[in-house]
């Protein structure tokens, strides 16, 4: 081989490295940091590539030998330790097909640039000089190989705070009794395990109501073997004991817990995604995540999500021996994430009946297994689930999981949590049962959402703090009721969240001008039409638009804006313009004569989806 035929060979070998290294920014687009730092190695291997091929200089080679002696560098940092400061590299993952090939198209075209600078000006011996087509073909060949199979992989990191797996060993487990939990000892499950008989059987006396100050209730549960039971209580007592001192959630995040946004829920999750590769498990002296019950301002500490391994299934002996039928493992497979303003993750909706995410988000997590215990009463147990979508998905049917009680969760969930908040803002949990077509899932997200934003809202009951907050009014309080809108909010990271309304309705008592909170008017981002709405209540909820209404001036420049008319027949304003249909919908505060997600009434109602009717829930008049 010859020098010109050497420096062809880097230079194809340095573009199929980059051209691999392109196609990987998509696939990994759920971790911003890690996806640029692809855009930016793809560009520097093509731009060395392109170079070598069109002018065989020293310097390209010397380029070459940086750049791809880098690039195999980091590869190999993923493969043996992974990368701790970058996120979605933090767990060591195996090599796959995709970028071992592109590792070693990287180390060819290094060792290639390597060899001709040393070798100079000298040629290397060889009966005869390299066709260019033949390496062009190899190398072509490598990467479709690679995009091929790197279109269907999943890899090791995931959306999210959730967002990194495990490689957790239970050599130092909560339960201290010197059993082997760790995952060497146990395979992943790839049909029935032996223990399925006992993770499945529901067990006819158990969940039990549990509450801290009373005692730990998990005797004589059928099929709980005496070490099981001795590890679970140990677990128990050992969260109780350490769980506290993260009770201030400041102090949480500042030693690495970062919310992934689900506040609206009534419980945020905090996840540390360092702990998640500890090599911990069940230890509660360093829990993966950390979730507080949220009411209004105030954020209390209630339980633990421990994580298993990275790929260990739900229903693997190693999780489902550890308490047997006292505990629930579960998964959460459906969640989809976007980017906040700041950059971070955070749950923004979850799959629809098509296996879609909403617009501007994609699926994340990697279903890992997780687990519950809870230091805050709860009556379900002390290893109870969420209910609704917090729930996740287990590995038997929702009638057989032993982290859900009498699965009926409408008033009785929050009796022993939701007194407190009930003394606070008057809010209470709803049990929206009773109409006809609603789905089990649809029900606990309209109820969590309306117990949420009863719970929350009051904080703008006085109009002066909204507009401190970035409200303004659209002036339409000549109707009876006043809309105060943030305008920044519509378009921001939050959907259906009750800290960051994007409307507030004011009541105005006709006789004293007076203004009363009644409602929030929450608005999707301008990507939404009536056709891709989140499905929250199904037959309970209704999204509007107003297409017929005309404003002063566009928000989106000025901050603020007016109603000053309705359009004309032909659907022009005579005056003012029209903004974009962005579709909404009121969650009531105080009772309603149609239901807590009713609209007004006149003008006020909006347009909804052509072919429906105008929603009056009167199964749940006045709640």
């Amino acid at each position: 081989m010859n020098k010109p035929s050497g420096h062809l060979l880097a230079g194809f070998a340095a573009l199929g490295a980059g051209a691999l290294h392109a196609s990987a920014v998509g696939l990994h687009a759920e971790t911003p940091q890690l996806a640029r730092i692809f855009v930016v190695m793809a560009l520097v291997q093509l731009g060395v590539g392109v170079a070598l091929v069109l002018r065989p200089r020293a310097t390209f080679l010397a380029a070459s030998l940086v750049v791809n002696t880098i690039a195999v560098g980091g590869w190999l940092l993923t493969r043996l330790v992974g990368i701790s400061w970058v996120d979605g590299l933090e767990v060591r993952e195996g090599p796959q097909i995709a970028d071992t090939l592109c590792a070693g198209l990287g180390a060819l075209s290094a060792a290639l640039a390597l060899g001709l600078l040393v070798v100079g000006s000298a040629p290397l011996a060889a009966p005869r000089s390299l066709n260019a087509a033949l390496p062009l073909a190899a190398v072509g060949f490598a990467v479709v190989i690679g995009m091929w199979n790197g279109a269907t992989h999943v890899h090791d990191h995931s959306t999210g705070d959730h967002a990194a797996g495990t490689d957790h060993h239970s050599d130092t487990t909560a339960s201290g009794d010197g059993h082997d939990h760790s995952s060497s000892g146990a395979a992943l499950a790839t049909g029935e395990s032996a223990s399925d008989a006992a993770a499945h059987d529901h067990a006819t006396n158990w969940p039990r109501p549990y509450d801290p100050a009373i005692g730990i209730d998990i005797s004589g549960v059928d099929g709980v073997s005496t070490e099981q039971e001795a590890r679970a209580r140990e677990l128990i007592l050992a969260t109780q004991r350490e769980l506290p001192r993260w009770s201030d959630y400041d102090e949480a995040v500042a030693q690495g817990w970062v919310s992934i946004g689900d506040e609206s829920t009534g419980h945020e999750h905090l996840v540390n995604r360092r702990l998640i590769v500890d090599g911990k498990f069940l230890d509660p002296t360093a829990p993966e995540s950390l979730v507080y019950e949220v009411k209004g301002s105030s954020k209390t500490l209630v339980s633990a999500m421990f994580m298993a391994d990275l790929g260990t299934a739900i229903d693997d002996p190693e999780l489902t021996e550890f308490a047997g039928p006292l505990m629930q493992w579960h998964v959460h497979d459906n969640l989809c994430f976007r980017n906040n303003a700041q950059g971070r993750s955070v749950v923004a909706g979850v799959l629809d009946a098509q296996g879609n995410c909403p617009p501007g988000s994609i699926l994340g997590g990697i279903g890992i297994a997780m687990v519950h215990v809870w230091i805050a009463a709860h009556p379900c147990g002390p290893f109870a689930a969420l209910e609704g979508e917090g729930a996740g998905r287990a590995a038997v049917s929702d009638q057989d999981r032993v982290d859900m009680c009498a699965h009926d969760h409408g008033t009785e969930s929050g009796s022993l949590s939701v007194a407190a908040s009930a003394a606070d803002t008057g809010a209470a949990r709803i049990d929206l049962s009773g109409m006809p077509g609603v789905l089990p899932d649809e029900r606990r997200r309209a109820e969590d959402l309306l117990y949420s934003t009863r719970t929350v809202l009051p904080k703008f009951s006085d109009t002066a703090k909204a507009e401190a907050a970035g409200f303004t009014t659209i002036g339409d309080g000549a109707t009876g009721y006043e809309h105060y809108i943030n305008w920044k909010y519509i378009n921001d990271e939050h959907q259906l969240n009750p800290e960051f309304p994007e409307s507030l309705v004011y009541q105005i008592d006709p006789a004293t001008r007076k203004k009363k909170l009644v409602s929030a008017m929450f608005m999707m981002g301008d990507e939404y039409t009536l056709d891709n709405v989140p499905n929250v209540g199904g037959p309970l909820t209704q999204w509007h638009i107003h297409n017929n209404l005309c404003f002063s001036r566009d928000p989106a420049v000025f901050g603020s804006t007016r109603v000053v008319g309705v359009t004309s027949p032909k659907g022009a304003c005579q005056f003012g313009i029209k903004l974009r249909e962005n579709p909404m919908i009121h969650v009531w505060i105080v009772p309603h004569k149609c239901g807590p997600f009713a609209a007004l009434e006149g003008v006020g109602a909006g347009q909804v989806r052509a072919g429906e009717e105008q929603l009056c829930d009167h199964a749940h008049a006045g709640a």
